[in-house]
């Protein structure tokens, strides 16, 4: 393991990883840089917020968040954010253009919609069309459920999962939603019992080297390349002779 003491994108705090072992990050280790990976990769700075929200949500149950948002930032890269939004009706959520949506403008806007006739409302059943890293969606609908008291299950066509107080289902979450992209319907019904805010745990995930290098690349891309204009600038013009 080593330090960049030149690499602003990450905190003093963040260790680099340039080796092959498991690389262990806290959440708000795994926020910071998946939010600057977000942004790099062309995320306005308010999604890039929700990527590091979501990143980071997942972290804390043991999953490895930012390897999730890598893949999803890599396969997304070249394409216009623009196109993988949903576009919102009662009961279809999906791409104007037949692209894969992403997860984090999807977790977002299900939560924008939540007190609105064409969000998820109980007893309801929406669409949503083909979700790349299918997995960053749960952090957003688990605040949903959280918020609205409700029991969300999110349906592929050979697997489902449900989002309920206990959190038992999160443990299988990784396995079940671990792969590039589903076809997903996401439906709600009024929850049993009221949830439990402290009901998640606190924990870290181990996520890889290679990862941890992919985001760093994607939040580079949100510095100023330095310039002979700005090099000249550098520094201060005053003396520091008393």
């Amino acid at each position: 393991m080593s330090m960049d003491p030149h690499d602003q994108t990450r905190g003093d705090s963040t260790p680099f990883f340039a080796d092959d072992q498991p690389a262990p990050l806290s959440c708000n280790e795994a926020m910071s840089l998946c939010l600057k990976a977000a942004r790099g990769a062309g995320m306005d700075w308010g999604m890039a917020e929700e990527a590091g929200f979501a990143a980071a949500w997942l972290v804390s149950l043991g999953i490895d968040g930012p390897t999730y948002l890598r893949a999803h930032l890599e396969r997304a890269e070249g394409k216009d954010w623009n196109d993988l939004c949903p576009v919102v009706t009662p009961t279809t959520w999906r791409s104007a253009k037949d692209q894969t949506v992403c997860p984090i403008i999807l977790g977002a806007t299900l939560c924008d919609y939540a007190g609105l006739p064409e969000g998820l409302q109980p007893n309801a059943c929406i669409a949503l069309g083909c979700v790349s890293a299918p997995i960053l969606l749960i952090p957003f609908l688990a605040e949903l459920a959280l918020e609205r008291n409700l029991t969300i299950t999110l349906a592929w066509a050979d697997g489902s999962i449900c989002i309920e107080d206990d959190m038992a289902s999160f443990g299988t979450a990784s396995e079940l939603l671990s792969t590039l992209q589903l076809d997903l319907k996401v439906s709600a019904k009024p929850a049993q019992q009221p949830f439990k805010t402290d009901a998640r745990p606190t924990a870290n995930a181990h996520t890889t080297a290679a990862t941890i290098a992919a985001l760093n690349n994607f939040a580079m891309r949100t510095t100023v390349p330095a310039s002979d204009a700005s090099r000249a600038r550098a520094g201060s013009t005053l003396s520091d002779n008393d």
